[in-house]
């Protein structure tokens, strides 16, 4: 599921068009059919809150799926400055885990298009012991900076 769903962000940003947040989830009943948010006021897209909207959505459909995905278009802020990623965040209440990935990008020299970078990840969940886990791949702020800094760069004023 998560493969897929990285497969259409990349092709949407590929074919250069913007990517708005997006979800997916998978029950016992299969895949549901991408959920896509768009949170728009006066014709313009406002990302903030498609990107809350997205949160809400996966925080309201985590208890009734197996696992549920949104994925966005964000930025890393890194020592080497900021870094755009298609970020996603899995959740799965039933399997009490929760794994991020980023693929990090930037613009082709050649002009033909992205170069994507080594994905990152964390995971967090707790084992058949009871035991918590988190594996990170990156600093662990930079993927709860992700999600903030997608509500700073839109808010008002």
């Amino acid at each position: 599921m998560a493969g897929e769903a990285f497969a259409k962000a990349v092709t949407t940003l590929a074919r250069g068009r913007m990517l708005t947040p997006f979800g997916v989830a998978r029950s016992d009943a299969g895949v549901d059919q991408p959920q896509q948010f768009v949170v728009s006021e006066a014709g313009k897209i406002d990302v903030a809150e498609s990107v809350e909207a997205a949160l809400q959505w996966l925080e309201d459909e985590a208890p009734n799926a197996d696992v549920c995905m949104i994925i966005l278009d964000g930025y890393f802020s890194s020592e080497d400055g900021r870094i755009d990623a298609v970020v996603g965040r899995a959740l799965s209440l039933k399997r009490q885990l929760m794994v991020e990935i980023a693929l990090p990008y930037e613009s082709a020299e050649d002009d033909e298009g992205l170069e994507f970078s080594d994905p990152q990840y964390r995971f967090s969940g707790v084992a058949e012991d009871g035991v918590e886990i988190e594996t990170i791949d990156v600093d662990a702020d930079a993927f709860d900076a992700v999600f903030r800094s997608a509500f700073a760069k839109h808010a008002p004023a």
